[in-house]
């Protein structure tokens, strides 16, 4: 069986993601079997098939069927335990009809690092709204300018404690008062950041909210949680989730979904189903034929991606880049090329890359990422460091940018439907400042909501 590939949360101090949580449906539908529940099998293989019978495939194969992707001709399937999934890998990405085969993505968390793999007790509201942070990407320049009014941000992560005074008056709601959010570990609407402060990825979803709410004052935050607080999670899970923060009702017609989607995780290989569905999600293949997945066939699910996005109801996806360290290593979904996705790193404030950050060349996007100070579980504030930190700020001036009219917009017409997810990616490279030793540059919040320049004061 190949190495798995860790999906990592984006701190300075890596960690890696297990599947042992479990996966749960928009439909939370009792039948299914959590993804990566792997107690009573092998490794789980996702296939995206044409002309070929799942069932048959499984039986040929001596896999188990576990769950399709909502509509879609994608498939979770389970190898026996101590099944070689390497060799059966190659067996079906050799039969007529299976367009791709995969490994679902998933790895047992390390020993946890000794440095920074939790948050540092730190500051309070007044040091959080007055860090190097806010200034280091001018936010004080567009105070009460589009402040992200009517603009949903999706934060898929460890959950948020949706009960911190900074964030319980931030979060979106359904039409019952209900928070607009999703479990999808334990399968239920409670999206809460559980565990305590022992447990590896305890209180990373709610220190990233935190900033994602400073960027945007007046944007509403969609907790979706996808991690456990173990840092446990998979791509299938990451991919369902996706797919249900851009429409929760399942109504492709109505806008009750995410504008904005933050991803502060990530995996050091590349994945066909997250490609897929974050091209969907942001509007990315919007062909003529809408064949997303290159089946031959329209699906329903593909039918209803196409009725949502000529509705204007896509969103921007902000991807964290990752903390090695290098120039050469990708972590996806942001390395994907993604039309309407950017990855994001980190910087420092002294206007450089701190060392931990990643620097490839799709990386054209940076901001605040070293000790930064946000929101944590049980009403504090905590220090933590990485491009999980940096993805939200960009999050939040992409709120903000959804809530100016774009250029040559027409004013009669509701802004939010008239940027397509990759027109704000593309404003806020375009829209940005100049970092010291590098080509990647800062976000920068007055150029990108007031259509400015990027500041480009030189370095000392």
């Amino acid at each position: 069986m190949p190495s798995p590939s860790r999906l990592t949360l984006m701190t300075a101090a890596v960690l890696s993601l297990a599947a042992c949580g479990g996966g749960g449906s928009p439909t939370a539908d009792t039948d299914r079997v959590p993804a990566g529940a792997g107690e009573a099998g092998g490794a789980e293989l996702i296939v995206r098939l044409g002309a070929v019978d799942v069932a048959s495939l499984a039986a040929s194969n001596g896999l188990t069927v576990l769950d399709q992707f909502g509509r879609r001709p994608i498939w979770r399937l389970r190898l026996p335990a101590g099944g070689d999934a390497a060799a059966v890998l190659e067996r079906l990405r050799g039969v007529s009809g299976v367009l791709n085969a995969e490994l679902n993505q998933q790895s047992q968390t390390p020993e946890a690092r000794a440095r920074n793999v939790v948050w540092a007790i730190g500051g309070d509201a007044g040091s959080y709204a007055s860090q190097w942070g806010p200034a280091a990407v001018r936010l004080p320049q567009v105070e009460g300018v589009a402040p992200g009014t009517g603009v949903r941000i999706a934060i898929l992560d460890t959950g948020v404690d949706m009960t911190h005074p900074a964030l319980a008056g931030r979060l979106a709601r359904r039409a019952d008062g209900r928070v607009l959010g999703r479990d999808f570990v334990d399968g239920d609407d409670d999206p809460s950041d559980a565990g305590s402060r022992a447990d590896a990825g305890h209180g990373h979803g709610t220190h990233v909210a935190g900033l994602a709410a400073l960027a945007a004052p007046d944007a509403t935050l969609m907790p979706v949680r996808v991690l456990d607080s173990q840092g446990a999670g998979n791509l299938w899970v990451l991919a369902e989730a996706l797919a249900w923060a851009v429409d929760p009702d399942g109504d492709p017609t109505t806008d009750d979904g995410a504008h904005v989607i933050n991803l502060s995780l990530g995996t050091a290989q590349p994945t066909e189903l997250l490609r897929l569905i974050t091209a969907s999600v942001t509007c990315g293949d919007d062909d003529d034929d809408d064949d997303e997945d290159g089946d031959g066939e329209v699906d329903d699910d593909e039918r209803d991606a196409a009725v949502r996005c000529a509705a204007g109801h896509g969103a921007v996806v902000m991807a964290a880049a990752g903390n090695d360290g290098s120039d050469s290593v990708l972590n996806h979904p942001g390395a994907e090329g993604v039309p309407g996705s950017r990855a994001v790193t980190a910087s420092n404030a002294q206007r450089q890359l701190p060392g931990f950050a990643n620097r490839a060349s799709h990386v054209k996007l940076a901001a605040p990422g070293e000790q930064i100070i946000s929101t944590v579980p049980g009403g504090g504030w905590g220090v933590w460091s990485g491009s999980s930190m940096a993805a939200p700020w960009a999050s939040g001036v992409a709120a903000r940018v959804l809530g100016t009219l774009p250029p040559g917009g027409d004013a009669s017409r509701p802004t939010l439907r008239q940027w397509r997810p990759e027109d704000v990616a593309k404003r806020l490279e375009d829209r940005s400042a100049l970092l010291c030793g590098t080509s990647i540059r800062q976000l920068d919040a007055a150029a990108a909501v007031l259509d400015l320049p990027g500041d480009d004061t030189p370095c000392p």
